[in-house]
């Protein structure tokens, strides 16, 4: 673990694991608070490094102070859930894959999952567990590897936007070409700063290479949709959209959009077929890819509920309302539906 003045969540991270692992290593980066003291209460090995906008550096680092068979790597944002706790407990000493895969969900709603993808989280300590990338660094999956079908949660406590991820890339850029996955990051770099003329280009520029990660390229296309909603350019929005069925069949979250842009011109028949092919999508979070889950049923559920609502047919939208409960019952749009259709007295 690399860490910098992390005392508000060092010590929630480490309780989350500290009865799997043998060791713990902190490789520290310039910490002025109380991170180190909380380390050391955890019997940590603690080693320092000296910052040079370089992720990979440091994290290559932490890993040669590693001495176990498996290394395990986390945030310090980031915290292990009981059942993964448990299931990594019990078949700790059935490790034979080189490189293992866990969900990591970044984003929570009513405490379930909305934003999830795999990430190689559970290594062989040996040469080709080596980490790329001065930012958005990964380690490319390596030997034998396996999917497990649990999960690493990201908690962040508090969201500050931050643009030094963006002055790395910045600054890479003009040291050399950028390689595709540092072009595809840039650009999301870029989104996220609200950037998005830039961004559009760099997305584009990413996908055009023909050199990307598929998963990548759907994602920057995507992204680039997004981006043109935003610039209120609707007709390259659904370009975009559309686009990305050359790579791969439908994803949920473009289905959703599709449909939204159908919703915004009233053709309530075409919005209604994106949305329910939207729930018919098949999970690719498996693939590699970023998945946002609400797009798979809370969201186009209430959207067919708003659809069916206008084309007349209240008992399909009351019905579509109590699809989407199922998912997230303490939804206030969900509730306010809910309170609208029990005035109606709506018989089943």
């Amino acid at each position: 673990m690399i860490v910098k003045n992390e005392e508000e969540l060092l010590a929630r991270c480490l309780n989350s694991v500290k009865d799997l692992v043998d060791e713990i290593v902190i490789v520290d980066s310039g910490s002025t608070d109380k991170t180190l003291q909380i380390a050391k209460s955890f019997g940590a090995k603690i080693f320092y490094f000296e910052w040079c906008n370089d992720f990979s550096k440091a994290r290559n680092f932490a890993f040669s102070k590693a001495t176990s068979d498996y290394i395990l790597w986390l945030d310090a944002d980031d915290v292990m859930p009981k059942t993964t706790l448990q299931y990594l407990f019990k078949n700790k000493d059935k490790l034979n894959a080189d490189c293992y895969m866990l969900k990591y969900d970044i984003a929570f709603f009513e405490g379930k999952p909305t934003f999830s993808y795999y990430r190689e989280r559970i290594l062989k300590n040996c040469k080709s567990a080596v980490w790329q990338g001065r930012v958005h660094e990964c380690i490319a999956p390596f030997g034998k590897v396996e999917h497990l079908n649990y999960a690493i949660e990201h908690r962040k406590v508090k969201f500050v936007q931050s643009d030094r991820n963006l002055k790395i890339y910045k600054q890479l850029k003009k040291e050399r070409e950028l390689l595709p996955r540092e072009q595809y990051y840039f650009a999301r770099e870029l989104y996220d700063h609200k950037k998005y003329k830039q961004a559009i280009k760099e997305f584009e520029k990413f996908a055009n290479s023909k050199q990307g990660w598929k998963e990548n390229v759907i994602d920057a296309l995507y992204l680039t949709s997004e981006c043109y909603f935003k610039l209120e350019n609707v007709d390259k929005q659904i370009l975009a959209l559309l686009s990305t069925f050359k790579y791969d069949t439908p994803r949920a979250n473009i289905c959703c959009k599709i449909g939204d842009y159908f919703l915004n011109k009233n053709d309530l028949p075409t919005a209604k077929y994106w949305y329910v092919l939207a729930t018919k999508c098949e999970d690719v979070t498996i693939k590699g890819g970023f998945v946002e889950n609400m797009f798979y049923n809370y969201y186009p559920y209430l959207q067919l509920c708003v659809c069916s609502y206008k084309l007349g047919n209240i008992k399909d939208a009351k019905n579509y309302n109590d699809m989407a409960e199922k998912y997230y019952p303490n939804s206030p749009i969900v509730k306010n539906n809910k309170e609208f259709f029990n005035k109606l007295n709506i018989k089943d």
